[in-house]
């Protein structure tokens, strides 16, 4: 399940217009074959655009197709495609591939990219021009030199059109990331908020790749890119694939997948493997990831709607820098290709083919987060992350019957609430994990010294929350030690600095020679609950009204 992540903001808009007639028929129309791979690339267009401009593409029957990061930072990728294949090599001829043989593609050398870094300011929709005069007022008085961008995307799918740009502030610096960091620090101090730092990039890697036989004979070579496509669309098997990025060798699989496989020259100067892959196949492959396959279908719909949901938030936000539009992993979502897949949840994207969220007073896309376990209250979108306050992502008690009325955002509530409030959703479901939904967590002086030396305010002499969300998550702790006192801001920051708790949603206290945290819940609590959606499902709700429940009022609308 999806605990997720801070979100990073990268530079650039993506235009892709699309428009076609509404369907009238109330059933949704057949899915593509599974693997819908991208369109054949254009005569004269270079398939290394494709990746690095993150241009939205589109399959038969009008779903978009994404490029989603499988490997990325590799010394070598080594594939077998499951049929005959051909392989397309930049600045080369093709080369005809037989079935079940193992090739492997090597860098000979490379130039990583170049990339300058800047804090975020302000972001603002599009057309609020006064909030993003009045930001950039603020802070050229300052004396911080700022200039303005557009990130996000626009794109239209029969008779829809979704728009998730926005206007960002950033600050002027010398461009390094040490600089970024460091007046994110700042801003952080005086403001108890710390900004974000938006990628850009001003140039992209280069490379020559080496394509070698399972002999070890080299077949040719290539110009920063080759790409697989297999017969029939009968896929491939990727080997060493990471559980987790930057995993050891024991963390790796061999993982089968259809579509198209690009491998190319990463930022960082390495090698990457990409797969094209229509949004419905890539379903197929992300929502058993994120949910037990065993799980109420109305639960799995639920999951399939926000899975796509998201996909859909995040085109032209993030990984800009990348030559992909997503990652494979809890950042973006977790997905594991056909290994995953089951009946059950192919079912459950099926019947919700081309179905998305949508703000029911703005009619936006709703960037459809969620996390494991809320704990009984979900959180406010904006207090997870550092971006604009969404009407749809509201935390809110997630308790059957009345909703609690005390206040989580000083100590007395909080632990009145873990102690006394129901049991919630994510605590009925039958195969909940009770540990995560109410936990306790100890640390002796020594330990807990030695997990926030990197503060430098020496042993710990006092620990306590300045800040809650309205869930009662911790957004700001004080550590005060022997030799000075520090804050630390932001949910996830606090947990990784206390040994990755389960969630900020605790209370601390020292008591009989430890420091002891009781908490509840397991992710950071926007959005859907994902055991919460499974105790709904049980408890006879359709997966309609679980989303209502979770995005506060937001509406499901078919877009393809």
């Amino acid at each position: 399940m999806n605990a997720r992540r801070a979100r990073p903001i990268a530079l650039a808009a993506v235009l892709c217009l699309a428009l076609a007639a509404r369907a009238e028929e109330p059933e949704p129309p057949p899915l593509p074959p599974p693997g819908t791979v991208l369109p054949p690339v254009g005569p004269g267009e270079d398939p290394l655009e494709i990746l690095w401009s993150h241009r939205l593409n589109f399959a038969a029957g009008g779903a978009p197709l994404v490029t989603i990061r499988l490997m990325e930072g590799q010394e070598r990728v080594e594939f077998r495609p499951r049929a005959a294949a051909r392989l397309a090599v930049r600045g080369g001829a093709p080369l005809v591939l037989a079935a079940g043989r193992r090739f492997e593609v090597r860098l000979l050398d490379a130039l990583p990219a170049a990339v300058v870094h800047h804090p975020v300011l302000a972001e603002e929709p599009l057309g609020d021009r006064a909030a993003l005069d009045r930001a950039r007022a603020a802070w050229e008085a300052r004396g911080v030199k700022v200039r303005e961008r557009v990130v996000g995307a626009v794109f239209g799918i029969l008779g829809r059109v979704v728009d998730n740009r926005r206007a960002v502030l950033l600050a002027e610096g010398d461009g390094s990331e040490a600089w970024a960091r460091a007046f994110a620090e700042r801003v952080a101090a005086e403001s108890g908020t710390r900004p974000a730092v938006l990628d850009e990039l001003v140039r992209r890697p280069s490379g020559t790749l080496e394509i070698l036989d399972e002999a070890g004979q080299r077949l040719a070579l290539a110009d920063q890119l080759v790409q697989l496509e297999v017969d029939g669309d009968r896929g491939f098997l990727l080997s060493a694939v990471e559980h987790d990025r930057g995993s050891r060798a024991e963390g790796r699989e061999d993982r089968a997948y259809r579509g198209r496989l690009f491998v190319t020259v990463d930022a960082s100067g390495k090698l990457a493997a990409v797969h094209g892959v229509a949004l419905e196949e890539l379903l197929r492959g992300l929502v058993p990831s994120e949910m037990p396959a065993g799980s109420p279908l109305e639960a799995l719909k639920a999951q399939a709607v926000t899975a796509r949901s998201n996909v859909l938030a995040q085109l032209g936000t993030r990984h800009l820098t990348d030559p992909w539009v997503l990652c494979s992993e809890v950042h973006c979502q977790a997905y594991r290709g056909e290994s995953a897949q089951t009946a059950r949840t192919d079912q459950a994207v099926r019947l919700t083919q081309g179905e998305a969220l949508f703000g029911r007073d703005d009619h936006a896309l709703v960037d459809a987060v969620y996390s494991a376990v809320c704990g009984g209250h979900g959180e406010d979108n904006d207090a997870v992350w550092p971006v604009r306050p969404s009407a749809s992502l509201r935390g809110r008690p997630d308790l059957p019957g009345k909703a609690w009325t005390g206040d989580l955002r000083d100590d007395a509530g909080l632990r009145e609430f873990l102690d006394h409030a129901p049991r919630g959703w994510c605590a009925r479901a039958r195969a909940a994990p009770a540990r995560r939904y109410r936990w306790e967590r100890r640390f002796t002086r020594p330990e807990l010294d030695r997990l926030v030396a990197k503060l430098g305010v020496g042993p710990v002499r006092a620990l306590r929350v300045t800040g809650r969300g309205v869930s009662g998550r911790a957004l700001a702790l004080r550590v005060r030690g022997e030799s000075g006192e520090v804050e630390v801001h932001g949910e996830l920051a606090i947990r990784r600095l206390l040994g990755n708790l389960s969630s900020a949603m605790f209370t601390v206290e020292w008591s009989g020679g430890e420091w002891v945290f009781r908490g509840g819940g397991w992710g950071h609590g926007a959005g859907m609950c994902q055991w919460g959606a499974v105790g709904r499902a049980e408890a006879g709700q359709g997966y309609r009204e679980i989303l209502r429940a979770y995005y506060s009022g937001a509406e499901v609308a078919r877009i393809y």
